[in-house]
């Protein structure tokens, strides 16, 4: 393979990154994963995770989650925490939900979940936190 092919590949894979939101693991909020794949960016397989972290940031909710966005759809994720507080995950995507007029409702079972969304060129993430102790639903705005 010439140089100009591999310029153009890695061009090509740069595109498609930013095209995805893709931010990997800086200040921003971290790329999305495919369920069982480690980040390709930052730190494949090397990293310490936390099962039992406990965001501050997380809302709570019975199971029924609403969210309101501008994209056209919402990936639903296993957050993998990389810090004991639960401030910094990498959402690991479960499913994917399109909207409809800018919402959409999921419901879930218990645990900690993310939700994120392609919004003018980023991606922004909501965690929540499911538990039959929650009285009512969550409301997300991403």
């Amino acid at each position: 393979m010439g140089v100009r092919k591999v310029a153009v590949s890695a061009g090509m894979a740069f595109a498609l990154a930013a095209a995805f939101g893709l931010a990997g693991c800086g200040s921003g909020q971290h790329e999305v994963i495919d369920q069982g794949q480690d980040c390709s960016s930052c730190h494949s397989g090397g990293k310490q995770v936390f099962d039992d972290a406990a965001p501050a940031s997380a809302v709570q909710s019975n199971g029924t989650v609403s969210v309101k966005t501008s994209a056209e759809q919402v990936l639903v994720c296993k957050p993998i925490f990389v810090s004991e507080d639960g401030s910094k995950f990498v959402p690991e995507q479960v499913s994917s939900v399109k909207t409809e007029d800018g919402s959409v409702q999921v419901r879930l079972s218990e645990g900690t979940w993310a939700f994120c969304a392609q919004v003018q060129g980023s991606v922004k993430a909501q965690l929540v936190t499911v538990s039959s102790e929650s009285t009512g639903a969550a409301d997300v705005e991403l």
